[in-house]
């Protein structure tokens, strides 16, 4: 993706938009904490209860002995049904999303749902087949996300290439065999760790994200953050860094690489420890510049990034 080492000027027009600015105009994905109301999922109309048909009794005769019928199913809270899983993992693909119910109700019951289930929601019920903006016009899939919703690293690069808008996986060409390769000289596996970005959908021709798709965009991401809850979280390249730092400021890549800034987010009472490093792609196309059998210093840097990061979990 163009400029993703950060050696240009962030065009003002991809700034993200101003906390004091007018929020979306479609709902936000649900937050999980007590403080956000979760949205609905659309539902049918419930069904009127029915009247109770029975004669009345004499007024002298005490009233029988009777069981009380469940209501019928149109009329019982949907979230008594939320499907149970087994918390050490995701949900079942054949129990699907967690049903939605009251927003009280459900803002409940998402206290206790894992976080394969709050993902899985995420996805199927808030992201959906999204069109709220118009990358949806071009892209061939959404790229949600991949990995292990209980991990404790997590990798968030900028947007979609060409190969994860067909596979709808993130990270899955050069750049994420690239990437792999760091995870695993790290001693970890590729299935340890979460990967996401901050689009979902593919920017025509690998272009910088523009202001109104972050906009649109960056509230999935942050919900993903909330759900999975990591101890580290990595940005690669300069627009994630950007971003989830929180910072208007127009910083170089150099001035976020070897320092640790802090993901806030106060609704959640999340602060998780964040670094900035280099996307798998600028690396490369170091590798391309130099000498054949040169070592490429890029990705030292990196790896050196990575390990300055995941002191954290060894501390």
């Amino acid at each position: 993706m163009a400029n993703r080492q950060g050696g240009s000027e962030w065009p003002r027009e991809s700034q993200p938009r101003a906390a004091s600015e007018p929020d979306h105009d479609e709902p936000p994905p649900i937050e999980w904490s007590d403080e956000t109301p979760a949205p609905r999922a659309a539902s049918g109309p419930q069904r009127p209860a029915t009247a109770d048909r029975s004669p009345p009794r004499p007024a002298s005769a005490p009233p029988p002995s009777r069981s009380v019928s469940p209501p019928p199913a149109e009329a019982r809270p949907r979230s008594a049904s939320l499907p149970l899983v087994d918390p050490s993992g995701p949900p079942r693909a054949a129990d699907g999303p967690p049903r939605a119910g009251s927003d009280a109700g459900l803002r409940a019951q998402a206290q206790a749902w894992t976080p394969g289930q709050k993902l899985e929601y995420l996805r199927t019920r808030n992201v959906g087949d999204c069109t709220r903006c118009k990358l949806s016009k071009t892209r061939t899939n959404i790229v949600f996300g991949v990995g292990d919703p209980n991990a404790r690293v997590m990798f968030i690069g900028e947007a979609p290439g060409a190969d994860e808008d067909r596979r709808g996986e993130p990270f899955v060409g050069a750049a994420g065999r690239r990437l792999t390769q760091w995870i695993e000289r790290l001693g970890m596996k590729r299935e340890q760790v979460y990967i996401a970005n901050v689009l979902k959908c593919r920017p025509p021709g690998n272009r910088d994200p523009a202001a109104e798709e972050i906009e649109k965009c960056s509230p999935f991401l942050r919900a993903q953050v909330r759900a999975i809850r990591p101890a580290v979280i990595v940005a690669l390249g300069r627009y994630a860094g950007m971003l989830l730092i929180g910072t208007d400021e127009d910083l170089k890549l150099a001035q976020m690489r070897n320092r640790r800034f802090t993901y806030d987010d106060a609704g959640a009472g999340l602060q998780i420890p964040l670094h900035v490093t280099y996307h798998p792609s600028y690396v490369i196309r170091r590798e391309g510049e130099l000498p054949p059998g040169q070592r490429n210093p890029a990705d030292d840097t990196v790896m050196a990034d990575l390990e300055r990061a995941l002191r954290v979990l060894r501390s």
